[in-house]
């Protein structure tokens, strides 16, 4: 009986992973396409400005010169896509003399500091990995439950042994 229960169990765990495959295939395009219109968004709402940096930034300290730049934040001022002056502080790799100019995204409407826009390839890594977590935590799911059904059948199985062990082995072994 539990050769049935077991072999059941098979069959419908590799279903369960053929569907699996499809919905980790289905999130990875759902995420695609999300980071393809959160880029479309981005482009038309962001706009990369020179902002003027107001003191000078030294290379921060403990940076290890192998890993490259390391990125701080330091007061500039820059013009808002409306003309209007602004002033804040803005992200820095490496060193800078006060006076320098650094290439930061702002937004198009208000003129105040934003993120970098989304691009193509942040959107096609998103959408891997999302797929791949989607996939590792089904096939983790499904190994549990293969082996919780193997585990069960085992235990009934011994169960089984253990009683049928009593009622023959005294039968044949002359007890």
């Amino acid at each position: 009986m539990t050769d049935r229960i077991e072999s059941a169990a098979s069959w419908v765990l590799g279903v369960l992973g053929l569907v699996l495959v499809a919905a980790a295939v289905l999130t990875g395009l759902q995420l695609h396409g999300n980071g393809i219109d959160q880029a479309r968004a981005d482009a038309v709402n962001r706009i990369s400005v020179g902002a003027t940096l107001l003191q000078p930034v030294e290379s921060a300290v403990g940076a290890d010169a192998a890993a490259g730049a390391m990125q701080v934040t330091a007061p500039a001022a820059w013009v808002a896509p409306d003309g209007t002056p602004r002033t804040g502080t803005v992200p820095v790799l490496g060193s800078q003399p006060a006076g320098s100019t650094v290439p930061v995204w702002v937004d198009r409407t208000s003129g105040a500091i934003a993120p970098p826009p989304v691009d193509e390839l942040q959107a096609a890594v998103t959408a891997v990995v999302g797929a791949l977590l989607v996939l590792m935590v089904g096939i983790l799911a499904l190994l549990g439950l293969r082996a919780l059904v193997r585990a069960r059948c085992a235990a009934r199985n011994h169960t089984e042994w253990a009683r049928e062990w009593a009622l023959y082995e005294p039968l044949w072994s002359g007890r």
